[in-house]
């Protein structure tokens, strides 16, 4: 297929502002296919994601997007540079020529100026001299940096992801477009009802009144069907179990994880320690050296036992698509898995990744409102329309 248009996500849940984006790249490329490249059941953020990968591809489907592919585990709950070069590789290897990304500015070519800075040689002259002579994080260094060469640090998820899409893009190479899509609605720290709301928002206004608001039709209509049958996150269950598993490591092994170090396992073993429960853990879990996400990813790390990172993801989940999708993965440059028999056609080392990705879909099944038995993770199909 010759115009393909790939979108990095999580869809956690698929709401009305992803319609609204994914409306406007069909508008903007004529009717495009148009591919979603989504997190399995960890966020970026090293939380467990509100309903299954499966439920929310489908949604994703019957609502307007082409196919949706799986950015696996440990990609899809790492840093922005990680989860970016990941997604944007995936994209580029299932055929899409042109990358969407949604921005609070709108800026494309800000948010390229930006990324260019982050990877000029004058740059990290000015971020090392920084360290060396004031101290401090690399992070404060960064934003110091930038601002010496007149611009400002991206400080939103969006622009952060955005500036990191650009630069996977040219550092890998990829003939790939890309446009940022001005963002619409409330903000993602947005707690306020209102027509597009925030993913968080509507997560929360759900847990807390049992209700999906600012989603399409066609999605609500699934995530109803999710909701009856107990196809929903328990929130406080998963951190309850995160919580208990943490106590039970030392701090020299969480401190092997990855993204660990600098004494990143002993804060956290020993603010565990320190907490009577999750919600007093969870809560605590705050430092001026580490950001609260980094923590979260390596808790979650530290429970699948991920010392290491391969660089580039070797293989993809198809986890819904329509018939424009399957036409897609005919032409796709990496292996696409429908069931599991498919894993006999990877090589060693992308096995390997699949069973560990695997083990993140086998805990997701227990910490559901209805409980399921692991090997329920292995029933699930891909949703074809």
């Amino acid at each position: 297929m010759d115009n393909v248009a790939a979108v990095i996500c999580e869809y956690n849940p698929f709401h009305s502002g992803h319609k609204y984006q994914i409306d406007k790249i069909k508008e903007d490329t004529a009717g495009s296919a148009v591919i979603a490249v989504m997190s399995g059941e960890v966020t970026q953020r090293g939380e467990f994601a509100l309903t299954d990968k499966y439920v929310r591809a489908e949604a994703a489907v019957r609502s307007g997007v082409d196919a949706v592919f799986e950015l696996p585990y440990p990609y899809c709950a790492s840093c922005a540079e990680i989860f970016a070069k990941a997604g944007v590789f995936l994209s580029y290897a299932l055929g899409a020529n042109r990358l969407y990304f949604g921005t609070e500015s709108g800026n494309t070519e800000y948010i390229e100026k930006i990324a260019d800075a982050l990877d000029s040689p004058e740059f990290n002259e000015k971020a090392s001299l920084l360290v060396k002579d004031f101290g401090g994080s690399y992070l404060d260094a960064k934003e110091k940096a930038l601002l010496k060469m007149g611009l400002d640090i991206p400080k939103t998820p969006n622009d952060i992801l955005a500036t990191e899409y650009v630069r996977a893009v040219k550092a890998g190479g990829y003939d790939m477009d890309y446009k940022t899509i001005k963002r619409i609605g409330s903000g993602y720290k947005d707690d306020g009802i209102s027509e597009i709301m925030s993913a968080s928002a509507i997560r929360k206004y759900f847990y807390e009144n049992g209700d999906f608001l600012s989603v399409p039709t066609e999605a609500k209509a699934i995530y109803e069907k999710a909701r009856k049958e107990g196809m929903i996150l328990d929130p406080k269950e998963a951190e309850n179990f995160l919580f208990r598993y943490i106590l039970s490591l030392s701090a020299e092994k969480i401190e092997k994880s990855f993204d660990a170090g600098d004494g990143i396992g002993y804060f956290i073993c020993s603010t565990a320690k320190k907490s009577k429960n999750a919600e007093e853990f969870f809560r605590s879990l705050t430092s001026k050296s580490y950001t609260y996400a980094r923590l979260k990813r390596v808790v979650m790390y530290s429970l699948f036992g991920i010392e290491k990172i391969e660089p580039m993801p070797s293989y993809t989940v198809l986890l819904a698509s329509d018939a424009k999708g399957r036409e897609i993965c005919k032409n796709a440059k990496i292996p696409i898995i429908t069931r599991l028999a498919d894993a006999k056609k990877l090589d060693p080392v992308s096995e390997k990744a699949l069973k560990t990705s695997l083990c993140t879909d086998e805990m997701y099944m227990s910490l559901l409102n209805n409980p399921k038995p692991s090997s329920y993770a292995y029933k699930k199909a891909p949703f074809i329309l």
